[in-house]
């Protein structure tokens, strides 16, 4: 039985054991993709700052709530408070977490006035920037203004109340001496009106219980905020072309922090957005001047493009669009393209191939030549054509010298006339060779003065002429060899026949027919010859 209750305690230490390991991986996952936010040596981004904080107040209690713009990838937020004693020095401890947007503080005295700011934290750990300071009073009797905030768009605010529960009767009034006022029911929550125009506003409440004993007034303060107002929208190029990678500071000043402000670079850069938290560009949190430093991007380029800035405050009144001085240019030269090596056609034709160029504002392609090297900077450069298809990516060079190197380079031009050169390749025409001569063909006597020629037609590329050579030989002499002389000269590669006329019948006539191409290089034919038919 002994052995059988030890056997029994190993098996269930192991279980235990195996149980504990896969609890560990569920809760601690793999995460072998650098892209996941959860990959322990993934770049982290800084999480949103929270904004809107509000405080309401009741008996031994105050309740918190906030906004964030951007929730992608917070874990929690963290609270911290301020017991404010006189004029002691901000000390802010870390109060609490919570992953929801709100948190009710009852560790709190009646009377005694808190102040708290709340930061969001990453799945990485990464805590952001704390949002502004709201203060708070804890008390029996209290009331709030729209859940605690500073300010406020609307002139219609919700007073949320918070008192005894004897309490029977409540009275609101703008007045401190609660003049206007009328008593009510008592509700938790009530819909109210506050004075017409912009600035701070106080509303002020006294209540009444069961058997009539009166509180003494409390009241509560907001901001009441209508309007938004860009004082200056400004940046920092001084209209000198930027490029894709620098950087241009712009400027927002609205006069009021905690509102979001946006500049556009005419339609290639839109919702630029600004900050006032002394990042990326920002010289002084909270300050209500909105700055950044942006880096141009590929695919922004414009001439002279007008810089509007825009402004929405934190209870999203919005301002009226305002225009910067002076307007931003950016260049983005073309992406060059790629020169294949040249191949020699002929001896007079080079044939050129180069890549695409795929930008979306391509207007042209320009081929150039040159003799000597150095296209870019050659004094002897020449335009041999321009080609508007984005999609034709070759050019034949024609009229060239046989064995000679010429050096060729393609400018690529967008639709505002900036161009970027391509890569210098060398290539050289063929050697100029002998053309091969005709067959001529034995002569024909047509009558008793004229002797009919006819040869093969040339398949020479660059066929200039055929030439006609004739010399004669009188019995019993011999041909006359250095009588040899031109007779005819015919351009038509087609024309392959002469008449020969006004010839002697008793002379004997020798003929042969020379290929001439366009460098002057010329090949004969054999000898033929034939006389005029003899009279009857």
């Amino acid at each position: 039985m002994k052995r059988f209750s030890v056997l029994l305690l190993v098996l269930l230490g192991a279980a235990a054991v195996f149980l504990y390991g896969c609890l560990l991986d569920l809760a601690s996952p793999e995460h072998s993709n650098p892209l996941d936010p959860d990959h322990p040596t993934s770049a982290s981004v800084e999480p949103s700052r929270p904004s809107g904080l509000g405080a309401v107040v009741a008996d031994r209690l105050v309740v918190l709530s906030w906004s964030v713009g951007d929730t992608t990838g917070i874990e929690e937020f963290k609270i911290y408070r301020w017991e404010v004693v006189g004029n002691e020095s901000e000390d802010y401890e870390l109060l609490a977490s919570s992953d929801e947007m709100e948190y009710e503080d009852d560790e709190v005295r009646n009377g005694q006035e808190y102040s708290y700011k709340v930061s969001s934290v990453n799945r990485n750990g990464l805590e952001g920037a704390r949002s502004y300071a709201m203060s708070a009073t804890p008390r029996i009797f209290s009331i709030s203004l729209d859940s605690g905030r500073r300010k406020t768009g609307s002139r219609t605010v919700t007073i949320t109340s918070s008192a005894s529960s004897t309490v029977a009767l409540m009275m609101f009034s703008n007045e401190a001496d609660m003049s206007g006022g009328q008593w009510q029911p008592y509700h938790g929550t009530f819909s109210w009106q506050l004075p017409v125009g912009d600035g701070a506003k106080t509303v002020y409440a006294r209540f009444r219980d069961s058997e009539d004993n009166e509180s003494q007034v409390v009241s509560d303060d907001i901001e009441l905020d209508t309007t938004a107002f860009i004082e200056l929208v400004s940046e920092d190029t001084g209209g000198d072309p930027m490029s894709v990678g620098e950087t241009i500071h712009f400027l927002l000043d609205a006069g009021e922090p905690y509102g979001y402000a946006e500049v556009d670079i005419g339609s290639v850069a839109v919702g630029i957005g600004l900050l006032d938290d002394g990042t990326g560009g920002d010289s002084i949190a909270d300050d209500g001047i909105y700055e950044r430093d942006f880096a141009v991007e590929a695919g922004s380029e414009i001439i002279s493009a007008v810089v509007m800035g825009r402004f929405s405050d934190e209870v999203g009144n919005d301002a009226e669009p305002l225009q910067a001085i002076g307007t931003v240019t950016i260049l983005e030269p073309p992406e060059p393209v790629e020169l294949d090596l040249p191949v020699a056609v002929s001896k007079r034709r080079i044939a050129l191939s180069w890549s695409k160029n795929n930008d979306y504002d391509f207007d042209r392609y320009r081929v150039y030549r040159s003799y000597i090297p150095g296209v870019e900077i050659s004094t002897e450069i020449e335009l041999l054509s321009e080609i508007t298809g984005q999609n034709t990516t070759n050019y034949t060079d024609g009229g060239l010298e046989p064995d000679s190197t010429y050096y060729y380079a393609v400018y690529v031009v967008d639709d505002i006339g900036q161009s970027v050169i391509s890569n210098e390749v060398a290539g050289t025409t063929l050697i100029n060779e002998v053309p091969d001569p005709v067959v001529i063909y034995e002569p024909w006597a047509a009558d008793s003065t004229s002797i009919e020629l006819s040869w093969s037609q040339s398949e020479e590329d660059d066929f200039m002429a055929y030439e006609v050579l004739g010399w004669e030989e009188v019995p019993p002499d011999p041909p006359n060899w250095q009588g040899k002389r031109l007779i005819a000269r015919i351009t038509d590669v087609g024309e392959t026949f002469y008449t020969h006329e006004s010839l002697i019948d008793s002379i004997i006539y020798w003929y042969q027919v020379a290929v001439v191409d366009s460098f002057g290089a010329s090949a004969l034919s054999d000898s033929v010859f034939g006389s005029p038919r003899p009279m009857p």
